[in-house]
């Protein structure tokens, strides 16, 4: 993980500019976003406001009978793709959105109530990610909105291009007995200081995080920085876990993430770190796997050229019927249904190449392309404010508006939040805690943009 520099930029001679998309009130969204939707302003769904504690118990009795249940799962329970972003609109989450409503149930973005560059404010590290999603998952199933005994995918937003429907996703993550916590394997061991090649290129060296800390395994056993590496079995060539991309019931993810996120607030690792510290603690009891041979997920960073079949993402990269067929990794003999271009992975011209293969193949308009912002409980539509053909990505940290898009901003931004996500959280969320800045201080550089961000 490497924090992102964000470059929202203003860009106030183009054309084909359009209108600012239009969003519609979406008190629920069960499954799919395959209704056409009509795009009207309308008020939002008010949440019921039930004693935050009462309801905490509740969905804890909840998960915990899901839980004893997990090796009878429904055969016909629903798949959810939630990813986090504060920053709309932005290339990467546009792609990504495009292709879930496409190929997929749509997608579930949370996140969307911060300022853009929220993120770099708040911690010394992406904690924000699993801090937010273990809060929405648990209001999100008191609610109702999603099943406990569900599936769940989780990704992150910016620098992760789905490729494969979600059946075949699912026909790959099946093949793990009892529905595993299943999280990606990459080929860096990070953020752990490497003493061995094999440990990857990317290393912070003497920057290293806890650099004199340790931890305690179990009873026996304790661990320093420099055992991690070490530490991991390998059965595949990406045997290091990557937290950018994860599947597994919803129940169990929420197990995770409160022992991840107990750790990232009582321990102050980030929250990579504390994965691999619940990976080496609790792996047997929560059935945790790592994607290994990349039959779910592909982390790019360390990719060889020669390494897939065809070189990411020339023209050729979707190929038969419909573009359903994409390149395999001669390594493994799998074909992956999300690509995360993790780390440096994205600073060359890789990533742009990418981006634009996959929107070709998955943007369409008039369709009713759209993904669900769980933050205001609204749908959102892709048709306007994902349209950058005025504009060449040619960088991952270029982020185009044009004034129709700041039009739409303006707007978005005094949108209230999902009053009932509002009480779940509460007034001492560590979603809220922000220790390196302050909101009203973002993108002070971009006159335009500051102010819209600021007009509540």
């Amino acid at each position: 993980m490497v924090h992102e520099q964000l470059q929202l930029r203003e860009v106030w001679q183009c054309s084909g500019c359009h209108k600012a998309a239009h969003y519609a009130a979406a008190p629920k969204l069960p499954s799919a976003t395959s209704a056409r939707i009509s795009w009207e302003r309308a008020l939002l769904h008010q949440g019921w406001q039930a004693q935050a504690f009462v309801r905490h118990i509740l969905v804890v009795l909840l998960l915990v009978v899901v839980t004893v249940e997990a090796s009878a799962a429904r055969p016909d329970r629903l798949v959810h793709f939630y990813t986090f972003s504060d920053t709309v609109p932005h290339p990467g989450l546009c792609s990504l959105a495009e292709a879930a409503a496409e190929v997929g149930n749509g997608l579930r973005v949370i996140g969307l109530s911060k300022r853009p560059g929220y993120i770099l404010i708040h911690s010394h590290s992406p904690t924000l990610k699993f801090l937010m999603l273990q809060e929405v998952l648990e209001y999100e199933v008191s609610q109702g909105r999603v099943a406990a005994d569900d599936l769940m995918i989780f990704s992150d937003g910016h620098d992760v291009l789905l490729q494969k429907p979600l059946a075949d996703i699912l026909k790959a993550y099946n093949k793990w007995p009892d529905s595993p916590y299943l999280i990606s394997g990459e080929r860096n061991c990070w953020p752990w200081p490497h003493s061995d090649p094999k440990h990857g290129s990317w290393d912070l060296g003497g920057e290293a995080v806890h650099s004199n800390q340790s931890w305690i395994i179990n009873r026996w056993i304790k661990f320093t920085t420099h055992d991690f590496c070490r530490m991991i079995l390998e059965k595949g060539p990406y045997p290091y876990p990557n937290i950018g991309l994860s599947m597994g019931p919803i129940s169990k993810v929420i197990e995770v993430l409160r022992r991840n996120n107990r750790i990232v607030l009582d321990e102050d690792v980030n929250d990579q770190g504390a994965m691999w510290l619940v990976i080496m603690r609790h792996a047997e009891e929560l059935n945790i796997q790592i994607d290994q041979h990349s039959e779910v997920f592909l982390n790019m960073l360390e990719y060889k050229k020669g390494e897939l079949e065809r070189e990411p993402c020339g023209p050729d990269w979707f190929q038969g019927p419909g573009g359903s067929v994409t390149p395999g990794i001669r390594l493994t003999n799998t074909t992956p249904g999300l690509l995360h271009f993790n780390g440096p992975s994205h600073e060359d011209g890789v990533w742009p190449t990418c981006y634009k293969e996959f929107t070709q193949q998955f943007r369409r308009v008039g369709t009713g392309h759209a993904f669900f912002d769980v933050d205001h409980n609204i749908l959102v539509g892709t048709d306007y404010i994902c349209d950058y053909s005025w504009y060449n990505i040619r960088d991952f940290h270029a982020h185009p508006l044009n004034g129709q898009t700041l039009q739409f901003l303006e707007d978005f931004y005094k949108l209230p939040v999902d009053p009932g996500l509002l009480t779940w959280r509460g007034t001492e969320s560590a979603v809220d805690a922000v220790r390196l800045g302050r909101e009203a201080d973002l993108h002070t550089q971009s006159p335009h943009l500051h102010k819209v961000l600021n007009e509540r």
